[in-house]
């Protein structure tokens, strides 16, 4: 989540409040808020809280900051001033407050945007994580609820329409989301829970959906000296069932960050295993220092673990991965040769370092620097990953262009080195940046699904489609497909730009995403219903 949301980070925030300027008859300020500000590209997700007190205060829940307070409050009737101070200036924001929304303008450094914030009760994660699991609606509409994996924000994946949101408490068992995934300004839909269903209205329509009854088991298991541990969710009925491996993306997100296709998958009958990675949450070992095989290891050891069990088809096990998961759902089928079918989202077809190289270059363009910047800065990149893969063979060279470019617009992206870098990189570095899927690839036996966006930032897609279509063909490979879902950014989110601005007003799932990947695992048995 942080990593796409973007803004102004490491914002030093001084509390103030003016309660003398307050009138008696004013509307309330005091209580929790949540909503977003925007200045040009500058685009961030708030959570304000007002006390009684007067005092003042703000979580950053993208740059984990909790309790930063505000500066210079004043509430005049309705008119509520403060102030932001940060690296690139002070956000000046001028709102009215207005039942449940407090909206305006902000400024900084002479530009303008637009902010709104509406009430909300205290982040609380103890609250909904009774509430988290599938649900379904009239016509076997299944909406699951689930957490951002960054931080523990509630949110909601219809999986016929790929509608998603992030969802804000109003009471104990009430919610509401925006019209936007993290925007509410425009309050769009309300959720009332009710003992196991859910009561959903919008546009004047009320539904109610009843919660399937999952069952989640805490397990452990071992790669030789490391113990994962994580949890199996369990479908409704008595099994056996087919079951799925849910490998890990390259950050240290726990368990939790995968509970939305643990969620959809057991909606559908299927069992899903999700684990703390090693080095995170309850597992033990250092995910930073593990080569891709041994990551790969850690979910054949789930793999072991799952067709040991009397209620799951030890024949019917996939694995599922995402980015990083990409590459080690297929490594893991082809060390295990006990897979059934593997699902492969946003995967690369090259190394780190090429991918690396092609993540930069697009993240300068985005900065919207020109294109002699954009190039400059891509082979700083490029001389970058040379070092690191060709173990530390054009430091000299490094070196000199990072000197040359350490004081540039495009600096702040890529990794200035110093003059103090060591002679080589680590045994680590070179053979992460160096991996190669490929190989691996042509020994794959099991029917594999690749999952690509279109509009991929991250990933060279198009290369990737190509490259993955040619290993499976030259190895005689019988039962592959590769989809390029249009308009879809990295996380498979819908956009025309892979950006955070984007992803905080962005309103769905690659629609065809999750009913096209049902019927291609009904259409191979594993969904039976």
């Amino acid at each position: 989540m942080k990593n796409i949301l973007g803004g102004v980070a490491a914002i030093a925030i001084i509390a103030a409040a003016n309660a003398a300027s307050a009138k008696p008859a004013a509307p309330d300020l005091a209580g929790h808020w949540v909503g977003t500000y925007g200045v040009g590209n500058d685009v961030n997700f708030l959570r304000p809280h007002f006390g009684a007190d007067g005092k003042a205060t703000v979580d950053m829940p993208a740059f984990e900051k909790k309790g930063l307070p505000l500066d210079a409050v004043t509430q005049q009737g309705a008119q509520v001033r403060f102030s932001l101070p940060g690296p690139e200036g002070v956000l000046q924001f001028d709102g009215k407050l207005q039942g449940g929304l407090l909206a305006g303008t902000v400024s900084l450094n002479g530009k303008d945007g637009k902010f709104a914030f509406r009430r909300t009760l205290a982040d609380d994660p103890a609250r909904h994580q009774p509430l988290l699991g599938a649900y379904e609606f009239p016509g076997k509409r299944v909406v699951v609820l689930s957490e951002w994996g960054d931080f523990p924000q509630m949110f909601y994946s219809d999986m016929s329409t790929g509608r998603y949101a992030s969802m804000f408490a109003e009471s104990g068992n009430v919610y509401y989301a925006g019209a936007g995934n993290l925007n509410p300004a425009v309050r769009q839909s309300t959720m009332r829970f009710e003992g196991n269903k859910m009561v959903w209205q919008q546009a004047g329509r009320k539904e109610t959906g009843r919660r399937l009854q999952f069952r989640s088991e805490e397990v452990t298991f071992r790669n030789g000296d490391v113990t994962l541990s994580g949890t199996l969710v369990l479908p409704e009925g008595k099994g056996p069932f087919p079951a799925i491996v849910l490998t890990q993306m390259s950050s240290p997100a726990p368990r939790g960050a995968y509970a939305l296709q643990a969620y959809y998958f057991a909606a559908y009958g299927m069992a899903a295993l999700m684990y703390d990675k090693r080095g995170v949450g309850k597992s033990s070992g250092e995910f930073n220092k593990a080569t891709m095989e041994q990551l790969a290891d850690d979910a054949v050891a789930g793999i072991e673990l799952l067709g040991k069990r009397s209620d799951i088809k030890a024949d019917a096990i996939g694995t599922w991965g995402h980015s990083q998961g990409g590459w080690l759902a297929p490594l893991a089928a082809v060390r295990s040769q006990k897979v059934a079918f593997v699902i492969a989202q946003a995967a690369s077809a090259v190394p780190p370092a090429e991918q690396e190289v092609y993540r930069i270059e697009n993240a300068l363009r985005a900065q919207g620097l020109s294109e002699g910047e954009v190039q400059a800065g891509t082979a700083y990149q490029e001389k970058l990953m040379r070092w690191v893969t060709s173990r530390g063979a054009n430091r000299a060279e490094l070196l000199a262009a990072a000197r040359a470019g350490e004081n540039t617009r495009w600096a702040s992206q890529v990794e200035i080195v110093p003059d103090t870098l060591k002679e080589q990189p680590s045994e680590t570095s070179t053979a992460f940046y160096s991996y190669d899927p490929l190989p691996d690839l042509k020994k794959l036996k099991a029917p594999v699904l690749y999952i690509l966006g279109e509009k991929d930032a991250f990933v060279p897609v198009h290369k990737s489609a190509a490259l993955f279509r040619q290993t499976l063909d030259a190895s005689g490979h019988q039962d592959h497909q590769v989809w390029m879902l249009p308009h879809a950014a990295h996380g498979l989110w819908e956009t025309d730009l892979d950006g955070g601005s984007a992803y905080i007003n962005s309103t769905h799932w690659a629609r065809e995403h999750y009913p096209r990947m049902t019927q291609w695992l009904r259409e191979r048995g594993f969904i039976t219903h």
